[in-house]
């Protein structure tokens, strides 16, 4: 009966088949460039201590703490440091500027609802700025 077995195209030796319950691929799918951001990202988040010049600790974000970094480096002199901070600033900036701005809508959309129900908003300009 083992004899009747015949090799050939998709059907290899006995002896090469996987084993049951044996993968084919062992070590996995790899990761995509996506999974690597999104690790990054998790890690950068994450909060880390510093202490200020006078001593006193504070808690940063890790994407502030490396940009902080970048910065004091750039201003000690390295040029290439200084340059990559400023470019981080004129891409970051445009989104903080929307971020205010659709902040500043939101502000004024809740203060034109409370006048329209006949609440005084009086205090309520004075802390959004206005």
């Amino acid at each position: 009966m083992a004899d009747d077995y015949k090799t050939g195209f998709g059907k290899p030796p006995k002896s090469c088949q996987w084993q049951k319950g044996q993968s084919g691929n062992p070590k996995g799918r790899p990761k995509t460039r996506s999974d690597m951001i999104n690790d990054a990202a998790a890690i950068l988040s994450e909060p880390v201590s510093a202490r200020t010049p006078q001593g006193k600790t504070v808690s940063l974000d890790g994407f502030e703490a490396s940009y902080l970094a970048l910065c004091k480096k750039g201003l000690k002199g390295h040029v290439p440091s200084l340059i990559k901070a400023i470019n981080i600033m004129l891409e970051i900036q445009p989104a903080v500027d929307a971020k205010d701005k659709n902040d500043r809508q939101r502000h004024d959309d809740i203060i034109a609802r409370l006048e329209k129900m006949g609440v005084k908003t009086d205090g309520l300009k004075k802390c959004f700025g206005d």
